[in-house]
């Protein structure tokens, strides 16, 4: 076989491996084969796109406990401490867009938003003067949202995070 054909063989093999077309044993014993042993003892380096993904799965998750360091531990106007909420939510929102086509890291910005935006309307029902009614309502749409997003997706845990919500709540309407 000549080389312009093996090496585009080759590149084509290397682009099913990045790609995920076929599993990453079967492209790794194709090189081995097409490169004559030399691909399999390359080694693998790590995509900038897997380090990045990496680290924004870390970081998503720290916005949670930034917020409640912002919200309650500084006096700041309610202005100033909303702000950081919604950048944290903006912020998960991007982290959805870059793990969409993921099934494992996608489920990090979705329970970061979920627990930012409670924490946002209870802020805001907080601002507008604190009624006991006006937080159950809050917290209760919040549920109701969970468990349709939950329903539609097939996302059990955002179920489970409704009817739990729904029992403290009930419980709550109980024992006044």
């Amino acid at each position: 076989m000549n080389r312009q054909r093996k090496d585009t063989i080759i590149h084509e093999i290397k682009y099913w491996k990045e790609s995920r077309l076929l599993p990453e044993h079967y492209c790794d014993y194709l090189l081995a084969l097409y490169t004559e042993g030399e691909g399999s003892n390359k080694q693998a380096k790590v995509p900038k796109k897997n380090l990045f993904h990496l680290f924004l799965a870390i970081l998503i998750p720290l916005f949670v406990p930034i917020t409640f360091l912002v919200i309650y531990f500084t006096e700041l106007s309610i202005d100033l401490q909303m702000l950081p909420i919604i950048f944290f939510i903006l912020l998960s929102l991007f982290g959805y867009y870059v793990f969409r086509k993921e099934h494992f890291f996608i489920h990090i910005p979705i329970v970061t938003s979920a627990l930012l935006l409670l924490l946002l309307s209870l802020k805001l029902v907080e601002a507008i003067g604190y009624h006991p009614t006006q937080m159950l309502v809050a917290v209760g749409a919040q549920g109701v949202g969970w468990f349709v997003i939950g329903f539609l997706k097939n996302w059990y845990y955002l179920n489970v995070a409704a009817i739990i919500t729904g029992l403290l709540i009930l419980g709550v309407i109980i024992l006044k």
